[in-house]
């Protein structure tokens, strides 16, 4: 059934918001220098009957650099290979993880893990790639409203499976997305507002530590671990499985509002004040751009998209949404009641993914707006004025509201706790060499919001913004994570992530 599940088209679509990930053309967080980093091996510097000893103790399959699947287990979610493990495992199960791990810790190697393949720390070269795609049992247990699922599970599978019981957890519009990735950094999606970030909703995690332990976190054990694991990112161990709690499901009021680039701005000053006291049921998000937009992927030439997904009673969902569809009349509306699930596929990337492809260069970023003021929306304005080329996007959406913003910022890891956007911007052109006015104009974009960020960053956009951007990731919770860090990972063992330093 699950294999089914992850074979459906629906899983090949996925969200603009992993794009930044994949779109620069470096490695976005280089391991610390720390730890005898210059003593890293390779691979292909052990002794070949060493290696074959490590991959005779596998179930799964080990992959080698000239084996038939090397490359496919390699290949990030846009379909790009922009590094070459020296060894790709695909885990079958824990005892793989912690096999691999092990070996890996002891023989001072590069290790990079794989889940749904969409950021570019998901390889390395030399090194060993986890690959844990294989790992993708999903369980629901509709009365405790609880789901358990490995690793290697997308977001499209978990609520392709939640759907079937008229249940869901707070997942993304991203059904390509991996969970893993998604739940350790935090992990903002539709139901946020009324339910709080998952990993709000985690109940459990089985983690394998750098010293290569099988530990179960959750709130009677291991606390210190499941606290940082709960946004902390993949710092503290590679995680197994994950249960969360599960939420009523039903029909949603969702669709597109379209309108001419010329009432961009009176869209984005309508906006603030609706979302400012929008009901917790209510998810929008708004895209500015031609040829990448997530929800009008057919858009040819610039104009702005709302897209919304207004849950509870739809009579009162009808109400709500009643002026932000009449404020300005739109070119189209499409907002219709549909199930969950559909409202959750709604978006279409294959336009963006082709300018992925080679043949085209771009570069992305991401950010967070804590003012969302006229200073803000004229310096988006400006730079949406001048666009650097047919295929660019700016996007504002997580408007953070409702119970994700009710734990203190030290409740968990996971510390963004205020109101405000995540943003995001991308830009291409055509060519394979560095695509320099959309770089100029993404970062010219950041740098002007950058000052209204409020000093914070939603950790899973992070992309080349360095220590800074992680310490604003995890604001005061970084010094207390920096010291688990040192507890549970004293050799930085896992830093292919948003780094955190072990103390000292």
């Amino acid at each position: 059934m699950n294999d089914q599940i992850n074979r459906r088209a629906f899983l090949t679509r996925s969200a603009l918001a992993a794009a930044a990930f994949s779109v620069t053309q470096k490695n976005l967080f280089a391991a610390p220098a720390i730890h005898a980093a210059e003593n890293l091996k390779t691979v292909a510097e052990l002794d070949p009957a060493e290696v074959r000893r490590f991959t005779g103790l596998l179930r799964g399959r080990a992959l080698m650099p000239d084996d038939q699947g090397y490359e496919a287990a390699c290949r990030l979610w846009t379909g790009r290979m922009p590094k070459r493990p020296g060894l790709v495992v695909r885990c079958a199960d824990v005892e793989d993880i912690a096999t691999t791990v092990k070996f890996a810790r002891d023989r001072q190697l590069l290790l990079a893990v794989r889940g749904g393949g969409h950021t570019r720390n998901a390889t390395c070269d030399g090194g060993i790639l986890v690959n844990l795609s294989g790992m993708r049992a999903i369980d629901v247990d509709p009365k405790k409203r609880t789901v358990r699922a490995q690793a290697g599970s997308t977001v499209g599978a978990v609520d392709e499976t939640t759907a079937a019981h008229k249940l869901a957890t707070v997942l993304g519009e991203c059904p390509s997305v991996g969970i893993s990735g998604l739940t350790l950094g935090g992990g903002l999606g539709r139901l946020m507002g009324q339910h709080g970030s998952l990993c709000d909703n985690l109940l459990s995690a089985r983690v394998v530590t750098a010293d290569g332990s099988v530990l179960r976190a959750s709130s009677e054990e291991n606390r210190e671990l499941f606290w940082a694991v709960r946004g902390g990112g993949g710092n503290f161990g590679i995680a197994s499985e994950f249960e969360f709690r599960l939420h009523p499901a039903g029909r949603v009021l969702s669709g597109m509002l379209r309108y001419r680039i010329s009432d961009a701005k009176e869209v984005l000053r309508f906006l603030r004040g609706f979302m400012e006291t929008a009901p917790d049921e209510l998810d929008a998000l708004v895209e500015i751009g031609s040829r990448i937009l997530q929800y009008a992927p057919d858009a040819q030439s610039p104009i702005v998209v709302i897209n919304v997904c207004c849950g509870g009673d739809l009579g009162k969902a009808e109400k709500t949404l009643r002026p932000l569809r009449t404020f300005l009349r739109p070119t189209s509306d499409t907002i219709r009641p549909m199930p969950y699930l559909e409202a959750q596929g709604l978006g279409d990337v294959s336009t963006l993914i082709r300018h992925l492809s080679p043949g085209f260069s771009g570069y992305g970023q991401s950010g967070f707006l804590a003012q969302f003021d006229d200073e803000a929306i004229d310096r988006i304005i400006a730079h949406c004025e001048r666009p650097p080329s047919e295929a660019w996007s700016f996007a504002l959406d997580h408007y953070m509201h409702g119970a994700v913003l009710r734990p203190s910022e030290n409740n968990l890891a996971f510390s963004l706790r205020r109101r405000g956007y995540s943003y995001r911007s991308s830009a291409f052109e055509p060519g394979e060499t560095q695509a320099e006015a959309p770089t100029a104009w993404v970062r010219s974009l950041n740098g002007a919001l950058a000052p209204l960020s409020g000093g914070r960053m939603y950790m899973n956009y992070l992309t080349d913004q360095g220590e800074a951007g992680v310490r604003a990731a995890f604001g005061a919770n970084y010094d207390r994570l920096s010291e688990l860090k040192k507890k549970f990972d004293p050799i930085n063992l896992f830093r292919l992530n948003p780094n955190i330093a072990p103390a000292g």
